[in-house]
């Protein structure tokens, strides 16, 4: 069973919040990560506060989430 996760997106906190909520609505476990909380406890600063959210999935739904991920960027435009 493959359980390394992989990168699939990067934007605002609300982004990537409502994203991993529509993963998981679709049984697709989903890790945030927060690059900037991560910055400032390490005393580094970012320069674009709004792209500093990341969020990974399992390898085996990547094709799953770029679905709905895509259908959401879509929508948003």
């Amino acid at each position: 069973m493959d359980t390394k996760y992989v990168h699939i997106f990067t934007g605002s906190m609300i982004e990537v919040n409502r994203l991993a909520s529509d993963l998981s609505e679709e049984d697709i476990k989903s890790i945030v990560e927060d690059e900037g909380k991560s910055a400032v406890l390490a005393g580094f600063a970012l320069p674009n506060l709004s792209l500093t959210h990341r969020l990974l999935v399992k390898k085996k739904d990547v094709k799953k989430a770029e679905t709905i991920i895509n259908n959401y960027l879509s929508n948003d435009s």
